[in-house]
């Protein structure tokens, strides 16, 4: 079981194809504003990814021209101040592409597009939040195992743990989440949006994930919204050997089943909270005097 995967284009050369990757989607949600040109994708175990990706041949290469996509996977089971040792590390091609004739001389780029949202997922960039509904989720880089939120927390053993802390339903969270470095931060039933992060290629301010793993710093905030749901919310190292040691907890929703934000709408008039509705009005035209 690797830990992070990342997929990128062969070198390109004016005698095979060259190809471009176009972020749509992290962990099954649009991006708020899509597509974004990534030069790889960096996947942690669970992470999920859709890419658009765009090959064109050079102006030598033969038709059809073709190229592949590589990936490089690593494992690094434990980290001790700062860093930590790769055990495994393994390279190789995953996919081969060929790319024939459109028929057209140069593709347009694809156009940037936002979607309409249900109320769950509105953009919590900017929602203050109560001074309760802030935490700090720690991982430790050492045994024992756990998730502990504000200074407590127990490795998840044979019994059930005391629950990590009571949030209420219907409210937006604020985490600061340490530790993320070597220990992949999974939320099982509502996902969390990113607020805050450092100098990440691929994890950025406002994308939304349940599985995230950064590629280079150890902590980031998010904001939760804690919608519809009562009773115990998992959260867990997404690495195997990690939750299995016990680096597992929950976080118990409080309140009356089917409560929901009732700051949504003030965000984004336009999220649904029923059936979809249909794409967003088109926006028109500034108009010039």
């Amino acid at each position: 079981i690797e830990q992070r995967v990342e997929i990128y284009a062969a070198d390109s050369s004016a005698l095979q194809a060259f190809c471009q990757f176009q972020l749509l989607a992290k962990d099954g949600i649009y991006l708020h504003e899509a597509p974004r040109s990534i030069g790889k994708i960096f996947l942690a175990s669970g992470s999920r990814a859709d890419v658009a990706v765009q090959c064109r041949c050079g102006f030598m290469a033969p038709r059809p021209c073709h190229s592949h996509l590589n990936f490089s996977a690593v494992w690094q089971p434990m980290g001790l101040m700062g860093m930590a040792p790769t055990l495994e590390n393994t390279t190789n091609r995953l996919l081969h592409i060929d790319v024939l004739s459109s028929g057209k001389r140069n593709e347009p780029p694809l156009q940037t597009f936002s979607v309409r949202r249900p109320c769950y997922l509105v953009d919590l960039r900017e929602v203050r939040t109560r001074h309760s509904n802030r935490h700090t989720v720690k991982m430790p880089m050492l045994y024992p195992m756990a998730v502990k939120v504000d200074g407590k927390g127990e490795p998840w053993g044979h019994g059930i743990p005391q629950t990590l802390k009571e949030i209420p339903v219907g409210e937006v969270q604020e985490w600061h989440i340490q530790g993320l470095q070597f220990h992949p931060y999974h939320l099982h039933v509502n996902p969390y949006q990113i607020t805050g992060i450092w100098s990440d290629p691929y994890y950025m301010v406002g994308d939304w994930h349940d599985t995230m793993l950064p590629t280079s710093m150890n902590f980031a905030t998010v904001k939760v919204n804690v919608d519809t749901f009562t009773g115990k919310m998992i959260a867990h190292c997404h690495l195997l050997e990690h939750e299995d040691n016990g680096m597992m907890g929950y976080w118990q929703i409080t309140g009356k089943e089917g409560t929901t934000w009732s700051g949504a709408k003030k965000v984004d008039p336009e999220c649904y909270d029923s059936y979809f509705p249909g794409p967003p009005k088109p926006k028109l035209p500034p108009l010039w005097r």
